[in-house]
């Protein structure tokens, strides 16, 4: 299949927040991604077949040397196609360039698969967060990409 990654367009919001409801119980809405449109310290990815079809996205905040996943999400029609690992390539490529220490995000304890493809990408568990998440309640495993070491003082 082939897609392509281009940076979130006001154009995009409504299939943004069509996806948001598929994917996620307490989804973004279209208002939620038109803040990020102008957000400088933010970037929004999509990944877009040949004819203009949002298939997922992802959305990441930077402050400082710190970068943050808001979301990734990828329609259930096209999961299991290398999107999600694009979107994280892109993201990391990114923080490389915007020379960030780390990357973190947070993942349901029960989504297994996702944080198999987070592992693959470098991140390890760093923590919990104790009912993260409503609907049904369950509690964010916390999963950090250390990009830079830290210098030790002598």
């Amino acid at each position: 299949m082939e897609y392509q990654l281009k940076p979130m367009e006001k154009e995009h919001l409504p299939a943004l927040a069509a996806l948001e409801r598929i994917c996620f119980s307490d989804p973004w809405s279209e208002n939620a991604f038109f803040a990020e449109l102008n957000s400088p310290r933010s970037r929004f990815m999509v990944a877009l077949d040949n004819t203009g079809l949002i298939l997922g996205y992802l959305g990441l905040h930077y402050v400082l040397d710190e970068g943050y996943i808001a979301n990734i999400a990828v329609d259930p029609l096209f999961r299991r196609r290398g999107i999600a690992s694009a979107l994280l390539s892109d993201a990391e490529s990114f923080a490389r360039r915007a020379d960030l220490s780390f990357l973190t995000l947070e993942v349901r304890s029960s989504n297994l698969g996702a944080q198999a493809l987070y592992r693959r990408h470098g991140f390890a568990p760093a923590g919990r967060r104790k009912n993260y998440y409503q609907n049904p309640a369950e509690d964010a495993i916390l999963m950090t990409q250390v990009l830079k070491k830290e210098e030790k003082p002598e």
